[in-house]
């Protein structure tokens, strides 16, 4: 895959919000492929598979299986280039292991939700100009 159709990750076990950002940045943001994923593990499984064609992987926090944080640690083990965001509804700031993993570079960015699309679309080209 070249690198104008890098590939950006949307999970999200809400069907609605995976759906809604995969569209919205399948259509403003060039030079990607955009894939979402409801269930994590298919997610990673996915990744896995095409990891060197991965620039963004965006996770939810909250998600049975697997939670957000817990994918993108796996995620920055199996490949450290790949950019990351961490979305969620609730405060995690305060939590030691988010803190941990913002330190050691696991989450790159976070978004709270709800979002505009346009702050949405900020932190992703911003983390996408990093590559």
């Amino acid at each position: 895959m070249s690198s104008n159709n890098r590939i950006v990750s949307v999970v999200d076990n809400d069907i609605g919000t995976a759906t809604f950002f995969h569209e919205a940045l399948r259509q403003n943001i060039d030079g990607v492929s955009v894939v979402s994923f409801i269930d994590p593990i298919k997610a990673f499984e996915h990744f896995t598979e095409s990891k060197e064609d991965y620039a963004l992987v965006i996770s939810d926090l909250r998600m049975p299986g697997l939670n957000g944080l817990e994918l993108l640690k796996k995620v920055k083990t199996s490949n450290p280039k790949i950019r990351t965001i961490l979305m969620s509804a609730y405060n995690f700031e305060e939590e030691e292991l988010y803190q941990q993993y913002m330190k050691e570079g696991v989450i790159n960015s976070t978004i709270e939700k709800p979002i505009t699309m346009n702050r949405l679309y900020q932190r992703v080209r911003d983390q996408l100009d990093v590559n």
